[in-house]
């Protein structure tokens, strides 16, 4: 729309359409005071506070032009009334006076009336020092009031809306912030009003009480102190806070964080902007799920078994341990014989150190980031392949932008997407859902498709059919090859006999493919349960992305919903058995964790080294295997059951106490700074695991041996290190083999230089897209109270380039082959992903009360067939195994279906499952 010339207290300036006065006086550089305004939500007035003259030029009834005076100019007419300035939008000419007195009155009245009843606890208010109440009262306000103390109106407090957000009616003034918040942005509306004149108070409507995972978003934007976090509630006051910028990595959206210290406790996780990537807001898993930095249970010194228990040790005595027992399995068994399993949180920074320990100075590539459950779905390389873009932007993104989420829950696997996906169907984007049960974000859909159970492969190929009947081939630009493959696949069968078989009737299939091929930008998201389906899924929504023309291109790609914090970015460093860091195929793929287990107890693995992985608590068969291996290595937080089982326990520092980059699921490469020392004498993985290579590279020097094979391990391609040095063996190393990182930057430089697709993300590189200045706390302006709001000093993040997009890689459009099943049994067990599980990290948090006990979900009609109550316990059998859980029936869940909440401790799904997807009979026990 066109821009609008307004005048603001004599300034006068151009606005786009549509602004409203309090935006426009802010582009001008003046202060309107709001309370209940918000620029992420709908205006309402309610507070009143944000009162203005405004006067427009008047018009010729005759002509509607307007009338100018003697000297030319519009003459403008006032409005009778002060005038809302968040509810009133500018137009051509507008004048708007916010300093005058009939205004200030106006304010100092608002003001006077809000403190009526208003307690004077700012001293002990977790909102004093950062409160937009104290602020707008000391710069618009009375300087006395003239009512009467004992006129104060008292009521009960606090009152809990839930176990995490506490009301304090005597503090609320009624601007509805939390209200909206909850139903325009989280979609979660659960708040509302009761009662009426002075007994007007927020509520609950939900149960249980306050049930969002956004909640904790709502005493950010309280501008009063009224809404207070359980897990801060008078723990300290806020200009004692040293606030520290880190990325979250509780799931890979990536958000960012500001911890908040006082003495090194973490006191409280606030959100960081960045509207690349969680805007200003985060879910309520990264704000209250960080407690485990500070847990009682932390390790905080290395640990050996001596007469077969675990005793304190020092650095140099594990150290040395651990290299002495690798190179002694290198020496006898070759370097084949040794398995590292890394996390998918740890930074690149970890990630890439620990796969160049064991490639190029321990000989293998027996290395993955999974833990090798039955139910783990194939490593995804899409996500890197058709990924979005250079200069790929969420948050500039509307009208023209389609969205596809297929076989997703965004809530449950990664919370902001939900904020962001709907944000971009406000600003006017197509959202299609396509899963094979109901999600919350089904209400945001514009379309809404339902696939039978197992049938998302039919589905995409009758959407990708529906697409070459629209468009064709044409748009089809970059390197590929298995074209005619596809087409051949595609049209083996009709158009209609698809969409039966699918479940979509073949309009909604054409109506959608019609609204794919009309986008400009298009985004797919597939999360766990697309990936559980096979490759064969993942594969044909490239095929989806290409045959569209949006593969390589700017705000278009695919988006993997992936488990981990870091999980793109542990793909992209190479800690896998079948690709080097960059997506490198290895020219034969070695062991990982799916055959990992077995190869131990096959003697073929000796040696097993797990960094911040637990396979033990939910894998019987990793458990037995790491209790048989010759030698068992294991960092962590925490003594898990698989450090219980180790002969040498390293304690890593955690993400508040180490600096390090992480890859989130757009590829976007982000710094997280280092906000307290480390705890105890845990250090940062990187660090342990150079600490090792040092003594190896050391050792094998001295010796004569090389520290780095001639050719590099299995695959014949060997990488030189980083820095100069000496020759050693057959290839040139540093004196210490390239093992001189001083700090994590170090790390970061070497894989700019080494790793594909990451040249130039270096720490100055990154900071360079940020602000200058100092690590910022609460956004400090003086005109807009939109919150407690941390400033972003550190940028946005770099954005990689898709490996399609940088001509790295070519696309296979040729169809997988998809195994057949023999298997009969009449249920699908599907493993549903939940925000809230059995993550060791959720530790000490106030979120272990929202996990929930272990359930399998049936549909009605298929507990009404056997007489199954919720409750009842119903034992699921398949050729693996059996499981007995509680039932819970749930009425919009498809027949066939049995969904099982994955990563609950003492369920035991591992039991049952014969890969991503099995098959299982069902049955009633009768007690």
């Amino acid at each position: 729309m066109p821009d609008v010339t307004v005048t603001i207290d004599g300034v006068t300036i151009q606005v786009p359409s549509g602004t409203n006065v309090v935006d426009a006086a802010r582009m001008a550089g003046v202060a309107v005071p709001v309370f209940c305004y918000h620029p992420r939500m709908q205006p309402v007035g309610m507070c009143r506070m944000c009162l203005v003259q405004i006067g427009t030029p008047r018009l010729d009834p005759a002509t509607r032009q307007p009338v100018l005076d003697d000297a030319g100019r519009p003459v403008i007419q006032m409005m009778p009334k002060l005038q809302t300035g968040c509810t009133t939008p500018v137009s051509e000419g507008m004048v708007v006076n916010t300093v005058a007195d009939e205004v200030k009155f106006a304010q100092r009245g608002v003001l006077e009336f809000l403190l009526t009843s208003h307690p004077l606890d700012c001293p002990v208010c977790d909102k004093g020092g950062e409160c937009p109440l104290q602020n707008l009262t000391m710069q618009w306000g009375p300087g006395m009031s003239r009512f009467d103390y004992n006129d104060k109106v008292h009521f009960e407090k606090p009152v809990p809306l839930g176990d995490l957000i506490y009301l304090d009616r005597e503090r609320c003034i009624l601007c509805s912030r939390c209200v909206r918040f909850q139903d325009e942005l989280a979609d979660d509306p659960v708040l509302g009003f009761d009662n009426r004149g002075r007994n007007w108070m927020i509520i609950s409507k939900s149960d249980p009480p306050f049930d969002s995972k956004f909640s904790g978003n709502t005493t950010d934007i309280c501008p009063v102190g009224a809404l207070t976090s359980s897990d801060f509630r008078f723990r300290a006051r806020v200009w004692e806070l040293d606030s520290r910028p880190v990325v979250c990595t509780l799931c890979p959206v990536g958000c960012n964080l500001s911890l908040d210290m006082r003495y090194n406790q973490l006191m409280r996780v606030m959100p960081r902007e960045n509207g690349a990537v969680n805007d200003i807001w985060i879910c309520d898993k990264g704000r209250y799920g960080h407690r485990f930095v500070d847990h009682e249970s932390r390790l905080t010194t290395p640990m050996l078994r001596r007469d077969g228990q675990l005793v304190p040790a020092s650095w140099d005595e594990a150290l040395a341990l651990v290299a002495e027992k690798l190179a002694a399995v290198r020496q006898a068994h070759g370097g084949s014989a040794i398995a590292g399993l890394a996390a998918p949180r740890l930074s690149n920074e970890d990630l890439y150190a620990f796969q160049k320990l064991f490639r190029e100075v321990l000989e293998s590539n027996n290395l993955d980031q999974r833990i090798g459950a039955p139910g783990e779905p194939a490593l995804d390389d899409l996500g890197a392949l058709l990924g979005p873009g250079t200069g790929s932007d969420l948050a500039q993104l509307g009208a023209g932008t389609t969205v596809l989420v297929l076989g997703a829950d965004p809530e449950e696997e990664a919370p902001l997407y939900v904020l962001r996906l709907r944000a971009m169907a406000r600003r006017g984007a197509r959202l299609l859902v396509a899963n094979l049960r109901p999600t919350k974000l089904d209400r945001s859909a514009s379309t809404r498709l339902r696939y039978r159970a197992g049938a998302e492969l039919a589905f995409l190929r009758g959407l990708l059919r529906a697409l070459s009947d629209e468009v064709g081939t044409d748009r089809l630009t970059v390197k590929s090859s298995g074209l005619d493959q596809l087409r051949r696949a595609l049209f083996a069968t009709s158009l209609d006999d698809t969409a039966a078989a699918c479940g979509v009737s073949a309009a909604d299939l054409k109506a959608a493919a019609a609204t794919i091929a009309s986008a400009e930008h298009l985004l797919i998201f597939y999360g766990a349960e697309a990936r559980s389906a096979g490759p064969a899924v993942v594969e044909t929504l490239g095929a989806l992305l290409a045959l569209a023309g949006k593969a390589g291109q700017s705000n278009s790609g695919l988006i993997a919903l992936l488990p981990g914090g870091n999980s793109r970015g542990a793909l992209d460093m190479g800690v896998r058995p079948d690709a080097r860091p960059g997506y490198a195929p290895l020219a034969q793929p070695t062991i990982g964790a799916r055959d990992l287990w077995n190869a131990v107890q096959g003697g073929r693995v000796r040696a097993v080294w797990v960094a911040g992985l637990d396979p033990a608590a939910s894998l019987p068969a990793a458990r037995a295997a790491l209790d048989a291996a010759e030698f068992v290595v294991v960092q962590d937080l925490f003594l898990t059951e698989t450090a219980r089982l180790a002969d040498v326990v390293l304690p890593a520092a955690s993400v508040a106490e180490r600096d390090g980059t992480y890859t989130n699921a757009e590829r976007r490469v982000q710094r997280s700074r280092q906000a307290r020392p480390p705890i105890g004498e845990s250090r940062p993985d990187w660090q342990i695991v150079q600490g090792v290579a040092q003594r190896l590279v050391q050792a094998w020097v001295a010796t004569g041996a090389p520290a780095v094979p001639a050719k590099g391990p299995k695959d014949g391609k060997g990488a030189r290190g980083a820095r100069g040095g000496v020759e050693v063996g057959a290839v040139a190393v540093a004196e210490n083999g390239g093992w001189d990182y001083l700090t994590a930057a170090d790390v970061a430089a070497e894989i700019a230089e080494r790793v594909p697709g990451y040249a130039g993300v270096t720490y100055p590189a990154l900071a360079a897209t940020g602000k200058p200045g100092s690590w910022g706390r609460q956004v400090n302006e003086a005109i807009y109270y939109d919150g407690t709001n941390y400033e972003n000093t550190e940028g946005v993040g770099i954005k990689l380039p898709s490996l399609i997009e940088s001509g790295r890689a070519s696309l296979n459009l040729a169809p997988l082959p998809v195994p057949a099943t023999a298997d009969d049994r009449p249920l699908l067990l599907i493993a549903q992903p939940l925000a809230y599980d059995g993550d060791p990290l959720l530790r000490g948090s106030r979120l272990e009360a929202h996990v929930p006990e272990p359930y399998v979900a049936l549909s009605r009609a298929d507990a009404e067939r056997q007489n199954i109550r919720p409750g009842d316990i119903v034992r699921l059998a398949s050729s693996a195994g059996e499981l007995a859980l509680p039932a819970r029936v749930v009425d919009d869940l498809p027949q066939g279906v049995a969904l099982v909440p994955a990563n609950l401790a003492g369920v035991g799904l591992a039991t049952v499952q014969t890969g991503p997807r099995t098959r299982v009979s069902l049955v009633k026990v009768v007690v």
